[in-house]
């Protein structure tokens, strides 16, 4: 059977967005270079969740269109489900069966599970607002993403350091990163990209600009509230993300690398590489003593190992990706 050679090239990097995510979590190149691990891994590389949610706002507009919400909220609602089964050791027995501690994890998401979490709710908010118009829903979630930014800073800088509850409080990270301050804005984002096909009007050269500034606009930022505004503290928004995240999107479809690989295995690789990672940096860590950058390198070999059992096993249980 003949197969049609497709553009691959979102698949592509969607899965270089998961190894930027296992990089991040391993702590990439923290052990070598100070600037270098705040510029790349905790700069760079944190564009990959943004990316993520803003190529699922990009196809949620089919999904709205054809009536197949409640199919989309199934399947992230059953995936959510099984990987936080998958993990509850880590957020029940873990915790020492802490009943608050507990249901504010399921709420919001063990570790990197928030991730979906936030998907489910953000994607269900954005389809109920499917039709305001444009700039109304770009301005409005906007300035959800600005108000989001504003907790984090406030956290980060400790300004309610003399009421212990309250900094505590705002210091917690589902507060600002969450399916309506992080997770909606960037979803509509890629959900008007796709309803303007604003992607399709514009020249190669224009977007390999944007993305050559939004890049450069990232690492300013990354840099100048590292050496100005908290010092070695871990953010986990940037005001580039919105600039960014959509220049890669829309490079997605600009520039093709084309070929008769299966782009949905591609893309299950992204997806299951992103949800057992975690698991594989625990077992490293609790068996063997390694420095971050080799971590990195293990983890992410054994993780696309255990991709390649996962797609297999999909094949038989749906669901699992």
């Amino acid at each position: 059977m003949h197969k049609t050679s497709r553009n691959i090239l979102l698949d592509i990097l969607k899965v270089i967005s998961a190894l930027f995510v296992i990089c991040t979590h391993c702590g990439f190149l923290f052990e070598y270079s100070e600037v270098a691990f705040q510029t790349i891994t905790n700069g760079i590389f944190r564009i990959a969740v943004p990316f993520f949610f803003c190529v699922n706002g990009f196809f949620l507009y089919n999904v709205f269109k054809n009536n197949r919400m409640r199919i989309w909220l199934k399947r992230v609602g059953i995936l959510y489900l099984i990987w936080m089964l998958f993990y509850t050791y880590f957020w029940v027995f873990l915790n020492d069966f802490n009943l608050l501690k507990i249901i504010t994890t399921f709420l919001f998401g063990f570790n990197h599970l928030w991730y979906l979490a936030a998907l489910l709710l953000g994607g269900l908010v954005l389809y109920i607002l499917r039709n305001v118009s444009n700039t109304i829903l770009i301005v409005s979630t906007l300035i959800l993403f600005l108000i989001g930014i504003t907790i984090q800073y406030l956290g980060q800088l400790h300004i309610f350091s003399q009421q212990t509850t309250l900094d505590k409080l705002i210091n917690y990270p589902p507060l600002h990163r969450n399916f309506l301050l992080f997770a909606l804005p960037l979803l509509s984002i890629g959900y008007v990209l796709r309803r303007t096909n604003y992607h399709t009007k514009l020249s190669k050269k224009f977007v390999i600009n944007a993305v050559i500034i939004s890049l450069m606009l990232l690492v300013a930022e990354n840099l100048i509230t590292y050496y100005y505004i908290t010092g070695n503290l871990i953010l986990n928004t940037y005001l580039s993300y919105i600039f960014l995240a959509p220049a890669l999107l829309i490079a997605a479809f600009t520039f093709k690398i084309t070929s008769n690989l299966n782009s949905k295995v591609i893309s299950l690789y992204s997806i299951a590489l992103y949800l057992i990672h975690p698991l594989i940096i625990f077992l490293i860590l609790h068996f063997f003593k390694l420095e971050s950058t080799p971590l990195t390198f293990v983890t992410i070999l054994l993780s696309g190992i255990l991709s390649y059992l996962l797609i297999a096993l999909n094949k038989k249980l749906k669901y699992i990706l």
